[in-house]
């Protein structure tokens, strides 16, 4: 798995969400590495655990931005479903990686830098 490099590209032009993002990059990059050494399951499984719940605290601060912007009803709405349908598929990936062990790393992983 290729580490992702933080980019202008991925500025949302606030620094605060930047931040957070960058915050999240870091994180899954600690994920690459620590699946990329072998540095064991527990390892990469608490790393994943911590990304998934700065992820769900980053959601939360964003929606609530968006609400204080008064970002369009219809907008907000379809950004929170995104960021629902994202969190069920991180929970689902991650019982499968639980499950199935190494062989589900390639989709995680794909998914995971999609998903960034």
């Amino acid at each position: 798995m290729e580490k992702i490099l933080w980019s202008k590209d991925f500025s949302v032009q606030s620094k605060y969400l930047d931040m957070q993002h960058q915050n999240l990059l870091l994180i899954l990059n600690e994920f690459y590495e620590a699946v990329e050494q072998n540095k064991g399951k527990d390892v990469a499984f608490a790393i994943l655990n911590r990304l998934v719940q700065y992820t769900e605290d980053h959601f939360r601060d964003e929606e609530k931005l968006m609400k204080i912007a008064r970002f369009p009803e219809d907008d907000l709405n379809a950004h929170i479903k995104e960021h629902e349908r994202l969190t069920e598929a991180i929970f689902k990936l991650c019982a499968e990686w639980k499950d199935k062990g190494e062989e589900a790393l390639p989709e995680l992983g794909g998914f995971l830098k999609k998903w960034f």
